[in-house]
């Protein structure tokens, strides 16, 4: 029978902290390592690759469509399975099956062996990995979500920094086989001993309530919330759960996975050719890595005070901002020549990411609440990695086709005008039903 917290301790024993914290630690190093198979790490393979094999840039990104749409299909899965069975051992086998197949791609000598232990990686990936934090931490948290959002958030800049400067050494001093198999080690040891150890799914599995909360404090809020309804306030120190079928009915819905899905082809489409677009520019492969790199260190701050602002500002409002920002990023990377350019590009676009990946993970838990939040997410996922796998290959293809990348940077700056409307529509739903009071709905 699951504890309730009467009778269990509010506080995790060993530290005297709650353990809320402890899962935003875990998402913290289950970021550092998903930042292991992101498009910047992965296009850095791109050249190497296709020069040994002779490959075009299509072939190399193919696997890695399919295998995002094939992972996007199976967030379907496991979103509603972390809600159900808890995300221990679903992340911990994610990480075995990840880390193994970095680790053979130093050994492939055939397209056909590259070709499946990708889609392998990227199933994987985009079912388990990028699902995730979106679903288990938001459950730990409702008044300080955002906060602990951002922090965890800073496992995934710190991987998305460190990582391709990793790789990219191993890949000169080593070569390209050698820097897959490290990638590889580096999943095993940052992934697997904390998810098997430490992760849970909610505090409710521990006895314990949401930002740590006593019962007396959850009863207090409660009786606070009856008397300010009574006097005719709506929704105040509450938070509502949707279930699918509820949340399929908002319009808000279907503007937020719009705004998402179509953001999320412009980013991985960006990220991906990053590298080779700057090389292609005329400049050095140093200034490129150093430009992702950099981009990474912008987004700390960023996504810290994205955190916060959550809690203060309303999350469309931030996305709508977030999103404009991106379109100039695209337009001055378009203009970018220069070792100074690339850098600012670089700069921008790390400042606007880190707002938008932590403000996105929260929107969902702040208009639909924490209990069908796998679900939910679940069913907006195949969309998402349909359009987050389409964005390498819709740019090969376009660079295939006219031999530069001006025509699709232009259409990616287009539609991140579209992504800023969607946010801007996306007004926050009410429920029909009389909402249930959350907990850890309280103010600080």
């Amino acid at each position: 029978m699951q504890a309730t917290p009467s009778t269990t301790k509010k506080r995790w024993p060993w530290t005297g902290a709650y353990y809320g914290w402890m899962i935003v630690a875990v998402t913290a190093a289950l970021q550092f390592a998903g930042g292991t198979p992101t498009f910047p790490v992965l296009g850095l393979f791109l050249e190497p690759m296709v020069n040994e094999f002779g490959w075009s840039r299509a072939s190399y990104s193919l696997p890695l469509t399919i295998g995002t749409i094939i992972g996007g299909f199976g967030g379907a899965i496991t979103g509603p399975a972390f809600d159900k069975y808890g995300p221990r051992w679903i992340m911990t086998i994610s990480a075995v099956i990840v880390g193994s197949s970095f680790f053979l791609m130093g050994f492939i000598h055939e397209y056909w062996q590259y070709f499946i232990l990708q889609i392998v990686t990227r199933s994987v990936t985009a079912a388990a990995f990028f699902m995730v934090v979106g679903v288990v931490l938001p459950k730990w948290f409702i008044a300080k979500r955002g906060r602990a959002t951002a922090i965890s958030g800073l496992g995934g800049r710190a991987g998305q920094f460190a990582t391709p400067l990793f790789v990219a050494a191993i890949i000169v001093g080593l070569g390209w086989r050698q820097a897959w198999m490290g990638l590889g080690l580096t999943i095993w040891l940052i992934a697997i001993p904390p998810v098997f150890f430490f992760l849970r799914g909610k505090p409710e599995d521990m006895g314990l309530l949401p930002d740590g909360v006593t019962a007396e404090e959850a009863a207090a809020a409660r009786a606070e919330a009856d008397r300010q309804a009574a006097a005719g306030a709506k929704n105040v120190g509450t938070e509502v759960s949707f279930t699918l079928k509820e949340a399929m009915h908002t319009r808000a819905f279907y503007l937020m996975t719009l705004g998402q899905t179509t953001l999320a082809l412009v980013i991985s489409g960006l990220h991906f050719h990053w590298f080779a677009y700057m090389t292609s520019q005329g400049l050095s492969e140093s200034t490129a890595v150093g430009s992702i790199a950099v981009s990474s260190l912008a987004g700390i701050p960023s996504s810290l005070v994205a955190g916060y602002l959550t809690e203060r500002i309303h999350v469309r409002h931030i996305l709508t901002v977030t999103s404009l920002g991106f379109g100039l990023s695209v337009v001055m990377l378009i203009y970018t020549q220069s070792t100074f350019m690339a850098y600012a590009y670089g700069i921008s676009l790390g400042i606007f990411s880190g707002m938008m990946f932590t403000v996105t993970l929260v929107i969902y838990a702040d208009y639909f609440g924490r209990d069908h939040l796998g679900s939910i997410r679940g069913i907006v996922s195949p969309i998402q990695q349909i359009t987050n796998a389409s964005g390498p290959l819709v740019a090969s293809i376009a660079y295939d086709s006219t031999g530069n990348y001006n025509a699709i940077l232009w259409t990616f700056a287009i539609l991140t005008t579209v992504t800023a409307f969607c946010w801007m529509q996306a007004t926050q739903p009410v429920r029909p039903t009389t909402p249930r009071l959350e907990a850890g709905a309280l103010s600080d």
